[in-house]
């Protein structure tokens, strides 16, 4: 009887490390399943963006939107350019569909040779493409929106999935955009370099289950 107690004892023991294992591997796949929800939720915030651009478009009047078009375009192309280097473009085609135009965004690059490339935003590079688009396009329709629109640009993040390498690039791209246009940008980021590039910053941290500010320039 003593000895089945003990084995008895000893298949608990072994049965409660199978389940503590798994509900370890449980959570790491619920906390992967989080991150690839946010991700996704990321993703169709830029579709969102894009799609925004798009309807901008086609809605404006033909001349007005040429002109906007070429602005969109100038502004983006500066950014890629300031960011990632001179071989990039980005380019807006409108083309007359079913009697209705409709725009379609691309990316064009040499990859520093003489072949150039042209793909979708998506296909370009990789998500720091993307984000610097994405942002890019938001202080484009800032800019050129009739009329005009007051007020500090508020960013959340940008340039998040920008690499450390193009991060300075990033930061100078953003003060020149404030700089040269006289619009104050206000942003939350975890990017020292973008921390950094700030005129005024203030850092926010978590002591003792409460959040704390202090001005650190």
């Amino acid at each position: 009887m003593k000895d089945d107690l003990v084995a008895l004892k000893g298949s608990l023991e072994q049965l409660k490390a199978v389940y503590y294992r798994q509900r370890g591997e449980e959570r790491k796949i619920l906390e992967k399943q989080a991150s690839l929800q946010e991700s996704l939720k990321e993703i169709h915030e830029e579709g969102e963006c894009l799609e925004q651009v798009r309807l901008l478009l086609l809605e404006a009047a033909k001349h007005a939107r040429e002109q906007g078009r070429r602005q969109v375009e100038l502004l983006v192309t500066q950014a890629l350019q300031f960011v990632f280097g001179a071989d990039m473009e980005f380019k807006v085609v409108v083309e007359e569909k079913r009697d209705r135009p409709e725009a379609e965004f691309f990316v064009c690059s040499t990859y520093e040779g003489d072949y150039k490339v042209e793909t979708t935003p998506e296909d370009a590079r990789g998500g720091g493409v993307v984000d610097v688009i994405s942002l890019a396009l938001r202080l484009a329709l800032l800019h050129a929106f009739r009329p005009p629109v007051g007020g500090p640009a508020i960013l959340d993040e940008p340039g998040k999935h920008v690499s450390v390498e193009y991060s300075p690039q990033l930061a100078q791209f953003l003060k020149g955009f404030s700089q040269s246009l006289g619009r104050q940008v206000i942003m939350v980021s975890h990017n020292q370099h973008l921390a950094d590039s700030a005129d005024i910053a203030y850092l926010m941290e978590m002591k003792q289950g409460a959040s704390r500010v202090r001005r650190i320039r």
